[in-house]
């Protein structure tokens, strides 16, 4: 008697076997296989938030504004600004025989005075018979400060009219004659004479009186919106009646390096140049 095949069989050899296998095979891949782990709520974030930086923009789930991406947590220096690049301003002293005081209009004349008030001898004598009303504004300024509040700090003054002269032609009326020259008055000595100072000390006071000089310069150009001084001439200063060797004053003026706010527009290329005057 022939045995049936089961339904679904084509009477060939028996798949039985074969199915059976099949489900010890699904069975053990099945039940080796790792159960995937939810994910938490921080992976979640940090997936999120990696997706939104690849996409670049802000949409998406995000319903928050994207922020603009930074650098560094530690910003750099910004750039200088070109005068900033700038190698730093220098006075450059040129040594010259003549007259100090045969200058063009708008000129700065330098020279050294004690913080006392007094213009009595040497060149100082000769700029307050020249210029007296600038000698009249020097001695307030000296009367309104002690000596050593004075001593390494200058004083700009602008070009004053000086009265008793005539100008133009006719009726002999007077009227003040303008003095185009601005005057700058270094403060190098608290006295003069046999109490002036030592000339160490007038040196180590040369070089800020400079620089303050140099500051005012440039704090009255910004004040008018223009350039004020157009050449820059001094005398041998301290080498007068302070007894200090010019050179030795020379080289403390022409080592500064002044700051970006202390240059006039008189200067070229970073340089400010001064030309000393000698008597002939």
């Amino acid at each position: 008697m022939s045995r049936k095949h089961p339904a679904g069989t084509d009477g060939g050899a028996s798949d039985g076997p074969r199915q059976f296998k099949q489900m010890k095979l699904d069975f053990f891949t099945s039940s080796t296989r790792q159960p995937k782990k939810p994910r938490t709520e921080t992976e979640a974030h940090q997936e999120k938030s990696t997706n939104t930086a690849t996409a670049g923009t802000g949409d998406g789930d995000d319903d928050t504004d994207p922020k603009p991406a930074t650098v560094s947590s530690n910003p750099s220096v910004d750039p200088p600004s070109p005068a900033a690049a700038v190698s730093a301003s220098r006075i450059r002293i040129t040594d010259r025989t003549g007259n100090l005081f045969a200058a063009p209009s708008d000129s700065l004349l330098i020279h050294a005075c004690n913080s006392v008030g007094s213009w009595g001898g040497g060149i100082a004598l000769a700029f307050r018979n020249l210029y007296p009303e600038a000698f009249k504004i020097y001695r307030a300024h000296c009367a309104h400060s002690t000596p050593d509040q004075l001593v390494g700090t200058a004083l700009l003054i602008a070009p004053q009219p000086r009265g008793g002269g005539k100008e133009g032609e006719g009726g002999g009326k007077k009227r003040p004659q303008q003095q185009q020259h601005y005057i700058g008055c270094l403060f190098t000595s608290r006295r003069y004479g046999k109490a002036r100072d030592s000339p160490e000390r007038i040196l180590r006071a040369t070089g800020p009186a400079m620089r303050h000089l140099m500051r005012l310069v440039a704090e009255e150009e910004r004040r008018k919106g223009e350039g004020v001084i157009k050449e820059v001439r001094m005398c041998k200063i301290n080498a007068g009646l302070f007894a200090v060797p010019w050179e030795r004053s020379k080289k403390a003026i022409q080592g500064l390096e002044l700051d970006q706010g202390e240059v006039p527009q008189c200067a070229e290329d970073g340089v400010v140049k001064v030309v000393a005057y000698e008597r002939e």
